[in-house]
């Protein structure tokens, strides 16, 4: 099954619904990370709630970051999102596992959600939500209601087993402006069928759910977006950030270390600069 996000307009335009399944997608970022069963699961809940905010950007230059802060196991959880719900990230303790009697809600913990879209305006758009329960979902949606003023009913789903990604997705139903209470209290209602979206992915692909389930409403679909993990990191960008820490800082690096190495931490290449590639940088016109 291919990585896919289905979305359709209903009621004349005031709410849509989204499903989608990623499997791919989260399963290559966590072999990037050699992340642990336990904390793809978990990462891949975060990325796929990223790739379901990217696909509504508009422009190919807008891009989003999301930054999950909690005290549990997996520390730090950073994704980002570009338009057409090409993501990547990572996560601070990739290897970290669910002792036994352990829910999921341990890899988390609670905090804070930050995020951060550059939207070509003056300044990024910054919101913030909590994580209370480490549930993603419920913590999310709950981001979605606070900062961005848009009720969304969601649901996630991610499985990893040895490794494999069995399903990595989710359903959002969201009111758009104009979106009367009624047609959000039955949107609300449909969304509670999906107390195991996992299950409900793994038995039909996201067109299939969204007949079965709002087929009656005459959902309008909009154009399929295919969810991407795709890394932007390259040896230019890695130079260009040498160039910004100055001459003097990188001789410093150099004399120290002998070369300077730029890592990216979301899909773990190195790039390094021995001193005639440093040379080069600086006296480049």
């Amino acid at each position: 099954m291919k990585d896919v996000m289905k979305r359709a307009l209903l009621f004349d335009g005031s709410a849509m619904i989204s499903v989608w399944n990623m499997p791919k997608a989260a399963q290559e970022g966590a072999r990037l990370h050699g992340m642990s069963d336990d904390a793809a699961e978990v990462f891949g809940k975060v990325l796929s709630v990223t790739a379901y905010m990217a696909a509504g950007m508009k422009d190919t230059r807008d891009k989003l970051t999301v930054i999950v802060e909690g005290d549990g196991k997996l520390g730090r959880v950073v994704t980002c999102g570009e338009c057409g719900a090409r993501v990547r990230g990572y996560v601070s303790n990739p290897k970290e596992r669910l002792s036994p009697g352990q829910t999921q809600a341990a890899m988390l913990g609670e905090g804070v959600i930050s995020v951060i879209k550059d939207l070509g305006l003056e300044q990024p758009y910054r919101g913030y939500g909590k994580i209370v329960k480490g549930d993603v979902a419920g913590d999310f949606a709950g981001y979605f209601m606070l900062s961005e003023q848009a009720p969304t009913a969601l649901a996630l789903a991610c499985t990893f087993e040895n490794g494999v990604c069995k399903v990595c997705g989710g359903a959002a139903a969201t009111a758009l402006p104009g979106c009367k209470e009624e047609y959000l209290v039955v949107l609300e209602d449909i969304m509670r069928n999906f107390t195991d979206m996992g299950a409900a992915l793994a038995g039909g692909g996201p067109e299939q759910l969204i007949q079965e389930h709002f087929g009656h409403f005459s959902p309008a679909y909009l154009p399929d977006v295919t969810p991407e993990y795709r890394c932007t990191c390259s040896r230019a960008r890695s130079a260009g950030m040498i160039r910004a820490i100055g001459k003097k800082e990188a001789l410093s690096i150099l004399a120290e270390n002998g070369e300077i190495d730029v890592h990216c931490e979301f899909c773990g290449k190195n790039y390094s600069f021995n001193a005639q590639d440093i040379d080069k940088l600086f006296n480049e016109e």
